[in-house]
C-alpha cells in the first residue's frame, strides 16, 4: 500500500502531519506538549462546515452558526449545481467564505482545509460540522463556560438530539464522539496531527478522539450543548433497534467496516476495549442489514470489498474495479 500524506492543508503546515493507516510505526511517541490553558472567544472560533450536495440543509446548519463563531468556512466536495447556487449566495454573507474543491475529495481533506483555514485567520479553535447538523442557539455559550470550567480542554463534544429523543444524555469524558459539532483547540494539531484523510469518509472521528488519547488528553461532553444530528437514513425502527442500525449506502458500509480494520490494526493493543466493543456492534449490525436493509445483498458485497481492500492495504475512495 502507497504511503499516505496530507494533501493540500498538509503542504502548508510543514509541521503537523498525518500518518497513514496502513504504517506500522508510532508517529505519535515523541510529539512535545504545548498548550495554553484559555477561554473560548467567539471571535477566535472558525467553523469548518463540510458540504456536498446539501441544497438547503447547509443553509439551515449555516443559519444556526450565526452569530456564535467568528467565521465560518464551508469546504465543497463538488456538489451539483443547485447545491452549488445554496452556496454562492451564502458567500455574500460577511464571515462566511467557501472553497469548492471541484470534486468529493473526501471528508478528512475538507476538514483539514479547515484546520488550515483556521491557521491562516489567527482562530484558536476549530467547530467541525457536518452539513446536515444543526447546532442549538446556545451551544458556543456552552463549550464557553466547559472551558472556563476546565481551561485545559482540547475537544469538546455537544449533546445529540434527534427528533424523538437525545443521543447522548451523559456528559463528562467520553471515549469518542462524532466530528460533527465537535470543538478543537487548533494547537493540538501540532502534536496528534490532522485528520486521515486515508480514511475518505468513516471512522475519521474514531481515529483522531483515539489519538488523542493516545496522546494523554480527553474528550469533553457538554450536556448542555445541544445539536440536531440523524445518522443515516431516517427510518422507523424501535428504539432499541435504532441503537445498533442505521440505514447507510452500501457505500458508506464499505467504509465503515474497510475502516474500522485499520483502526483495529492501530489500536487494538493501546484500547482494546474500544476497539472490541466497536467490533461486537459491527458484527450486529451485519446481522441486522440482512433483515432491515433495502439491498442487504449489495450492502454484503460492499462490505466484503472493504475488507479485500483492507487486506489490499488500499485506503482512500472507493474506486470501481472491472470484473
Amino acid at each position: 500500500m502507497r504511503p499516505f500524506k496530507a494533501t493540500g492543508a498538509a503542504n502548508v503546515l510543514d509541521t503537523v502531519h498525518t500518518e497513514s493507516i496502513g504504517r506500522t510505526h508510532d508517529p505519535f511517541s515523541n510529539l512535545g506538549r504545548a498548550l495554553t490553558p484559555g477561554i473560548v472567544n467567539s471571535k477566535d472560533v472558525l467553523a469548518v462546515v463540510v458540504s456536498y450536495n446539501g441544497l438547503e440543509q447547509t443553509r439551515q446548519g449555516v443559519d444556526a452558526l450565526r452569530g456564535q463563531v467568528g467565521l465560518i468556512h464551508i469546504v465543497d466536495n463538488g456538489s451539483d449545481k443547485e447545491s452549488l447556487a445554496v452556496l454562492e449566495s451564502l458567500e455574500r454573507e460577511p464571515g462566511i467564505t467557501v472553497e469548492r474543491l471541484g470534486d468529493n475529495k473526501g471528508l478528512g481533506y475538507a476538514l483539514n482545509r479547515g484546520v488550515q483555514r483556521a491557521r491562516e485567520t489567527g482562530c484558536t479553535w476549530l467547530l467541525t460540522m457536518d452539513q446536515d447538523s444543526v447546532v442549538d442557539r446556545s451551544l458556543m455559550d456552552a463549550y464557553r463556560k466547559a472551558v472556563q470550567q476546565n481551561p485545559t480542554s482540547v475537544s469538546l463534544a455537544p449533546q445529540i438530539t434527534t427528533n424523538s429523543r437525545k443521543k447522548d444524555a451523559v456528559g463528562g469524558v467520553v471515549s469518542s464522539a462524532i466530528t460533527s459539532g465537535n470543538l478543537v483547540r487548533v494547537s493540538i494539531f501540532d502534536e496528534v496531527g490532522l485528520y486521515d484523510e486515508g480514511f475518505f469518509v468513516d471512522r475519521i472521528d474514531f481515529d483522531f478522539c483515539l489519538r488523542l488519547r493516545r496522546a494523554g488528553y480527553v474528550v469533553h461532553r457538554v450536556p448542555a450543548a445541544l445539536m440536531r444530528h440523524q445518522l443515516g437514513h431516517p427510518v422507523e425502527l424501535p428504539q432499541v433497534v435504532r441503537k445498533y442500525y442505521a440505514r447507510h449506502s452500501p457505500i458508506r458500509s464499505y467504509y465503515m467496516y474497510r475502516n474500522y480494520m485499520y483502526l483495529a490494526e492501530r489500536y487494538l493493543f493501546k484500547f482494546p476495549g474500544f476497539i472490541v466493543k466497536l467490533g461486537l456492534s459491527q458484527m450486529l449490525l451485519l446481522l441486522l442489514i440482512g433483515f432491515l436493509d433495502p439491498s442487504p445483498l449489495a450492502s454484503y458485497r460492499a462490505i466484503a470489498r472493504g475488507m479485500w481492500d483492507y487486506a489490499l492495504r488500499r485506503d482512500g475512495p472507493y474506486v470501481e474495479h472491472a470484473g
